[in-house]
């Protein structure tokens, strides 16, 4: 319980941000943001009331359960001292059973050994090896990937010798298998800026973010409200590994 009220604490002073001297103008935008992506804060200073407008309650509700599963699977993959081996690779996935599999990956970006053997989706690893500028060798990784089978989240903890890449503890999973987590599932849109993950009941092409180049936005923005002839969606980007979720629903 107590976990939940600081997430919701949390939620109301921020939609989580990367931690990074560039948005400095961003945070400043608003109150209601905080940082919190790197040096996440042990305390949170909620002295000064926060009232939220429907349609950004709404968004925090949907995506609270989420974020915290991401972040427990977060703070469980940088944990690992080392690589785990196949009994604490399948705990991890009895931790997270929303996962689609586990693997290592070489530093060439060859698939190792992985959980299950045969993985469903083919996945190209090589995005992993791109060393996100100003994070450390290493922070976790991610990307997004466009499968026949649906987009698949990626996200690593590398292990490293001597500042060398060695290996990559890979968790993989489908954000269809979040759902269950998620209020009104058909009212939240998720993308990344170069995959549609969920569209929810929404024609995505018809909605205001169907326009927005994300890769440039993001530069310039962290969350807001963008409008159309068909209505207004409130969003704000969650990062994982390094890289951005958008997170979105209609402005009421």
């Amino acid at each position: 319980m107590r976990l939940r009220i600081s997430l919701l604490c949390l939620f109301t002073t921020l939609l989580i941000l990367p931690g990074c001297t560039s948005l400095d103008s961003t945070l400043k935008e608003s109150k209601r943001l905080y940082h919190t992506y790197l040096n996440r804060p042990t305390s949170l200073d909620i002295s000064e009331p926060v009232v939220l407008e429907d349609s950004e309650r709404g968004l925090v509700q949907r995506m609270m359960a989420v974020d915290e599963e991401l972040t427990r699977l977060e703070k469980a993959l940088d944990a690992f001292a080392t690589p785990p081996d196949g009994e604490g690779a399948q705990n991890l996935l009895r931790r997270f059973p929303w996962l689609s599999g586990i693997a290592m990956v070489a530093a060439d970006g060859t698939l190792g050994a992985s959980i299950p053997s045969v993985p469903l989706k083919q996945l190209d690893y090589t995005p992993l090896l791109e060393l996100i500028p100003k994070a450390l060798p290493r922070d976790l990784r991610s990307f997004v990937q466009d499968t026949p089978l649906g987009p698949e989240i990626v996200l690593a903890r590398p292990f490293l010798q001597e500042d060398q890449l060695q290996a990559l503890l890979v968790a993989s999973f489908d954000f269809r298998a979040l759902l269950p987590f998620v209020s009104s599932p058909g009212d939240l849109i998720v993308r990344s800026p170069d995959v549609l993950i969920w569209s929810g009941d929404a024609m995505y092409d018809e909605t205001p973010l169907a326009k927005i180049d994300w890769t440039t936005h993001l530069k310039e923005h962290s969350h807001g409200e963008i409008s159309n002839e068909n209505g207004s969606m409130l969003w704000v980007a969650r990062y994982i590994g390094g890289k951005p979720l958008i997170f979105a629903t209609k402005a009421r």
